[in-house]
């Protein structure tokens, strides 16, 4: 019985950082925290639970006290590490053409910088799975995306007119 919890323990938090890579659509992104919250706290206490059974049936206390510790650690750094990052691109909007939905995302400087200040600002373009509300990362550009046009396979991302110095930048990326 104990090993059948220490294996429900990693699979959770296993699956719980799987999740967390995952980008979900913009109208699941509460769904995403919900779900995130949801599997980390089973596995928390499915953990308590185990951590409980394994005192009372531990003869060496200072063994038992060394797997709290081990597992407080590997626990929360593991929290830690997948959890949702504080700082997420802003959706912008989204486009749908020829069946496919793709959604728009602007990352921005950090602040005091304004909008075009800084050298890391640009766009994330992602595509909907087809069957799933998750996303696949389709461009990172160095500029923020102002129209997606698809024409003959090949994604036409041009710049927006919010900073000067990206007028008339354009990128071609050729879809499989």
């Amino acid at each position: 019985m104990k090993t059948k919890i220490f294996y429900i323990i990693v699979f959770l938090l296993i699956l719980g950082i799987l999740i967390s890579q995952l980008h979900f659509i913009p109208s699941f992104e509460s769904w995403e925290n919900y779900l995130f919250v949801l599997i980390f706290s089973s596995a928390f206490i499915v953990g308590v639970i185990y951590l409980f059974k394994g005192w009372k049936q531990q003869k060496s206390k200072m063994k038992a006290i060394l797997q709290i510790v081990l597992f407080s650690i590997i626990f929360f750094t593991t929290l830690m590490f997948s959890a949702p990052p504080m700082f997420k691109p802003e959706y912008i909007k989204n486009s749908t053409q020829n069946n496919a939905t793709y959604y728009i995302y602007n990352e921005s400087c950090f602040p005091p910088d304004g909008a075009c200040e800084c050298d890391t600002y640009g766009s994330l373009i992602y595509v909907k799975n087809k069957y799933l509300p998750i996303m696949h990362l389709v461009v990172k550009t160095n500029f923020y995306v102002g129209s997606v046009q698809l024409n003959n396979g090949e994604l036409i991302v041009k710049a927006s007119d919010i900073c000067s110095k990206d007028f008339g930048k354009t990128k071609r990326i050729l879809l499989k």
